[in-house]
């Protein structure tokens, strides 16, 4: 089977290298050796790529009339699987400076040598045609664990999509049918953009135009790591949330935490009351809009932001319920079918030479990915995981969510320059 396909909903907005995690195990029953796991691991990824059969494509960059295209061609080349051992390194000792399950402190050289690329050194965009979309190593560590490294491409797919296929695949290693069918489209519905839209069109207010060619120099910028930024981990019990949502009845947890870590953020980097601050987040639209069924494989993440005045943040001394507000009314107008298709003009504009992205400023800005929602902790046959840890370049404003090790509980991972970060801290809710 070949045929080509958009690559994405929106993928010229999500140019970045491939992204990469890692799940740790501990040693595998004594009646499991490492072939039998890898062996086990490597047939049930065949079927699930079966189903996920883009995932075993590539991805096709191309210049159009007016600027940059992507598609994914599903020729069945493969991913990419790499059996490996780590002589000395041990699970007890990756998890030292563990955070609700999370691995913090791993050097970087080791986090390479356990997120090989094989002969692809480089994973950038412009993408190259014999790359796979797809990568995972198996590394036997010396204490009998295992590390599971991921590495996927982000014009393919985003988190959620990445997640229900690692879940999916981990279903199939333990025998068991995928929980969440996986739907394939050729050109996602209501998604793709008419080729008589004009380009001309007025943008929402917050958005800024950029050219394909100036995206391609931020995707190929160094992000080696930098003593000016620092990225750590917290960990928000699933008490402590709870009680947030008993104090503040009608929002959700992701809208009261991320209201109280903005209020933080902003302490933390001084931000005076005629300061602008902004929170630009993902909504993941799968079974929201009904051109988008909850399975759908690829890129499902819509971006938007809220912005205000530190001042109006603060107002009445309630900063955790005013975020969340303004949260929720963003979140609430923009899951819709008006909202989402709005916002596939303006911003799947990538094959006419440009698209549009929320405008923030970097030092007043966070800017958040991953959902505490995706399912990390899964069993592959031979028991959950018990750390992960997430490989990304400090970057200032930066925040990553995960769930924490026990059910319930949230790790986020945030970026700030190494002063903020210094004096960044959560009371007690």
């Amino acid at each position: 089977m070949e045929f080509t396909r958009n690559s994405s909903i929106f993928s010229i907005s999500f140019i970045k290298r491939s992204w990469t995690r890692l799940l740790f195990f501990r040693k595998p029953p004594p009646h499991l050796s490492f072939e039998a796991i890898v062996a086990n691991l490597k047939s049930s990824l065949a079927k699930a790529l079966v189903e996920f059969y883009p995932l075993a494509g590539r991805l096709l960059v191309s210049d159009s009339e007016n600027g940059l295209r992507m598609d994914v061609v599903c020729n069945d080349k493969g991913v990419l699987f790499i059996e490996a051992s780590a002589t000395g390194v041990t699970v007890e000792e990756l998890a030292k400076d563990e955070v609700s399950g999370h691995f913090e402190g791993i050097p970087a050289k080791l986090v390479e040598d356990l997120a090989q690329c094989g002969d692809y050194d480089i994973l950038t965009i412009p993408w190259s045609f014999d790359a796979p979309l797809f990568i995972i190593q198996v590394t036997e560590l010396s204490c009998g664990g295992i590390c599971i490294s991921v590495k996927f491409n982000h014009q393919l797919l985003d988190g959620a999509g990445t997640w229900n296929f690692v879940k999916s695949w981990a279903e199939v290693c333990c025998g068991k049918s995928m929980s969440l069918k996986p739907v394939v489209v050729e050109t996602p519905p209501c998604i793709a953009v008419s080729d008589d839209h004009p380009t001309d069109f007025e943008l929402p207010a917050g958005f800024e135009r950029i050219c394909n060619a100036d995206l391609l120099k931020l995707s190929t910028k160094s992000t080696s790591q930098s003593a000016e930024y620092d990225m750590k981990c917290f960990a928000f019990k699933k008490e402590k949330i709870q009680k947030m949502k008993l104090e503040n009845p009608g929002f959700s947890s992701f809208q009261l935490l991320t209201s109280f870590i903005w209020s933080r953020v902003n302490a933390a980097r001084d931000l005076k009351d005629d300061e602008t601050t902004t929170v630009v987040f993902a909504a993941n639209c799968r079974g929201r809009i009904k051109t988008v069924p909850k399975g759908f494989v690829g890129m499902a993440a819509v971006y938007d932001h809220v912005s205000t005045k530190v001042s109006s943040l603060r107002a009445q001394g309630n900063e955790l319920r005013n975020g969340a507000d303004l949260l929720k009314k963003k979140i609430g107008d923009l899951l819709t079918e008006e909202g989402v298709g709005l916002y596939s003009k303006v911003v799947s504009s990538g094959d006419r030479g440009f698209t549009a992205l929320p405008q923030s400023k970097t030092e007043t800005a966070l800017i958040l990915g991953s959902s505490f929602y995706f399912p990390v902790f899964e069993d592959f046959g031979f028991g959950k995981p018990v750390g992960m840890t997430l490989v990304h370049p400090s970057e200032d404003g930066r925040l990553y969510y995960f769930p924490g090790k026990e059910e319930g509980d949230v790790v986020a991972y945030i970026g700030l320059t190494s002063h903020a970060m210094r004096k960044l801290s959560f009371p007690q809710v």
